[in-house]
């Protein structure tokens, strides 16, 4: 099969020996042909057409290229103006609202963590230093609460329970004077470290220590604060949880 073709192909070009002189490829038809080839002007001709091809084909490829993506572009803005919803102007005030909520809500894990500590903490075997460091430490989370609680963006339920705090620190300001701590004009508490030290250890474990003492008393007002924060959040995107009595949890 390939012999044949081959004979074929050969026969077409160049002719078979009984019709070489009657219009094959190498007749003397084509003697002229032939010879323009060895000079290399069909070579050139061939370079010249096939750059021009490229050159065309370049152009109108590119332009398609634009034109489709000009579409593309226009019909995209139309779906876009037509089907996408558009977007959402964002409230800054409910941006802010939920800053405060959150800042609110570490601070007071914090408290209640740093306070918990403390007043289960072994006054009689701990150094002093170890156990001014625990009051600083609940002292520093204290202050953080109070502070964040001045956003005005935050719910009156968590402003006022703050508020319910710091009176209850207010009322033992005799107390926490004897022991070196004070109360500044923004509620936040201040504890000489000198003082403190010399205070009766007595008076500290009987204030910070146990169940129901100063410290216990933050720590769970703390979590209260927690809860009041991590409920806020989810009422503000459409959520809320009830406990089995129906009270918000």
């Amino acid at each position: 099969m390939c012999a044949m073709f081959n004979n074929s192909l050969a026969n077409s070009l160049f002719g078979s020996r009984n019709s070489i002189w009657s219009g094959s490829f190498l007749s003397a038809s084509n003697l002229g042909d032939l010879g323009l080839m060895k000079s290399g002007v069909y070579t050139k001709m061939l370079k010249s057409y096939y750059e021009k091809v490229g050159s065309d084909t370049e152009t109108k490829t590119e332009s398609s290229s634009s034109t489709s993506s000009s579409n593309t572009s226009s019909t995209w803005d139309d779906v876009r103006k037509k089907y996408i919803t558009p977007e959402v102007t964002v409230d800054p005030k409910a941006v802010e609202a939920e800053k405060a909520l959150s800042n609110i809500k570490s601070t007071s894990k914090n408290l209640s963590k740093d306070a918990s500590a403390l007043a289960n903490m072994d006054f009689d075997s701990s150094s002093r230093d170890e156990i001014y460091d625990a009051v600083k430490k609940m002292a520093d989370s204290y202050n953080a609460v109070v502070e964040g609680s001045k956003k005005s963006s935050l719910p009156s339920s968590i402003t006022k329970s703050v508020s319910w705090m710091m009176d209850d620190t207010k009322s033992n300001t005799k107390q926490l004077e004897r022991m070196g701590i004070t109360i500044g004009e923004d509620n936040k508490i201040n504890i000489d470290k000198d003082k403190f030290a010399q205070a009766n250890l007595s008076d500290i474990k009987a204030f910070f220590g146990g169940s129901g003492s100063f410290a216990d008393r933050n720590a769970q007002r703390a979590n209260g604060f927690v809860n009041l924060a991590s409920n806020q959040m989810m009422m503000n995107i459409g959520k809320s949880f009830y406990s089995s009595t129906g009270v918000l949890s």
